[in-house]
């Protein structure tokens, strides 16, 4: 008779039929899985909360406004939380305190405006009028809604200060610089160089860039004399705001010539009227002050574009230049100009961006009697951009004849 562990009636782990030992093999089963949900570890609950919050701590501070495309410093502001070195100085025991208003303000004078109006404010004749003893900063003309205004908008056309008559444009800065800037710098110019004003708040150059926000083009000087000199910037916007900045200046010159159509150039995957097209746009917002909507320039002050051997040129030469800026006489069109061209990403961030800047200079490349068979691609911006990365001074004749020998 066989055993009970024998054969297909034998126990399993090869047991006996004790009843203890059946039940000891079983306690050592492991549980039967069960369908009940295991709550999440409590470390784990608060590190996936800490996450969270950082995450919309972040996404909070650097969102710049949600747009794709450009960060805005008016809608984010991460210094709030990440200060950066350029923004406080040394103390004495060698602790970082923040900037004043007026060190702020004299930091960015020396980075967008001294290139024009010079270290001591006193401008150059004929070309940028003198800051220095203006009446319109220290004055009879001063007013801070009208100062706020030509900073955030510009002003084209001519003006005269302290009895010198200049006719040129001076690009608006409220894309390059925010209010808190802003207000610095005038702060700061209404006290340098023995003017004796006074202080300009950020919260009253956010009210006049609310209250100008519609405006798009430039001011001349007989607009901003519209602005009442006993007109105050509170902090808010104004009920109503001054007729001026309710009529959109935009009409061109009546000599000026219209954008030639975007010509049909073969360049393989690079589409060249689609960058002359969106480069259309840019010129307008960005270079069309200076050089006008028809290229030509202002005589005297800014060169032409139109039939420029500098645009047609080598386009290397060409983005090389607008990245770097130029400083000193040139000659375009057979025509003396003895000017500063300020980096234009300096002035305009939108043109950090190579496809961008490309594009402004095909459309430039290809308009009114200009056209170039060689496109500017953003490779070619790329490639230039870290061939110069070191350089720190503009350009000038001299260093443009070197670098660029069979330049035509």
């Amino acid at each position: 008779m066989s055993q009970p562990n024998e054969g297909q009636d034998r126990l399993d782990y090869q047991e006996t039929a004790d009843i203890t030992e059946v039940h000891a093999a079983i306690a050592r089963e492991h549980a039967e899985p069960s369908a009940d949900v295991t709550p999440i570890p409590t470390w784990l609950s608060l590190v996936c909360a800490a996450a969270l919050c950082w995450a919309g701590i972040y996404i909070g501070i650097f969102h710049g406004g949600f747009n794709p495309k450009v960060f805005n410093e008016y809608e984010s502001n991460p210094s709030a939380f990440f200060p950066l070195p350029g923004n406080a100085v040394a103390t004495s025991g060698g602790a970082a305190a923040e900037l004043t208003q007026v060190q702020l303000g004299e930091k960015v004078y020396k980075e967008v405006c001294q290139a024009c109006h010079q270290p001591t404010g006193l401008g150059q004749a004929g070309q940028f009028p003198p800051l220095a003893g203006s009446e319109w900063l220290d004055g009879s003309e001063y007013n801070e809604k009208r100062v706020v205004a030509i900073v955030l908008k510009g002003l084209k056309g001519p003006v005269t200060v302290k009895g010198g008559a200049f006719n040129g444009a001076m690009p608006g800065q409220e894309q390059a610089l925010n209010p808190k800037k802003i207000a610095a710098v005038l702060t700061y110019v209404k006290q340098a160089w023995g003017n004796k004003g006074g202080e300009i708040a950020e919260a009253q150059v956010g009210a006049a860039k609310k209250e100008f926000a519609d405006r798009t083009d430039q001011w001349t000087i007989e607009e901003i004399k519209k602005v009442p000199l006993d007109a105050k910037l509170e902090g808010a916007a104004s009920p109503a705001a001054p007729a001026a900045t309710q009529a959109k200046t935009e009409t061109k010159p009546a000599d000026a010539k219209p954008a030639a159509s975007a010509p049909v150039v073969s360049t393989g995957t690079f589409d060249i009227a689609k960058s002359i097209a969106n480069g259309k746009g840019i010129y307008g917002t960005t270079c069309t002050a200076c050089h006008q909507p028809g290229g030509t320039g202002v005589p005297g002050a800014f060169p032409p574009f139109d039939g420029s051997e500098w645009v047609q040129g080598d386009p290397r030469r060409l983005v090389a230049l607008v990245i770097k800026g130029y400083a000193g006489p040139i000659t375009v069109k057979g025509q003396a100009f003895n000017n500063i061209l300020i980096a234009v990403d300096t002035q305009f961030p939108v043109l950090k961006e190579n496809t961008n800047l490309a594009d402004v200079l095909n459309f430039i490349r290809n308009s009114w009697s200009n056209k170039s068979d060689v496109p500017v691609t953003p490779e070619l911006v790329e490639k230039v951009r870290a061939e110069f990365k070191d350089r720190v001074e503009p350009w000038n004749a001299a260093d443009m004849e070197k670098t660029f020998p069979a330049a035509k």
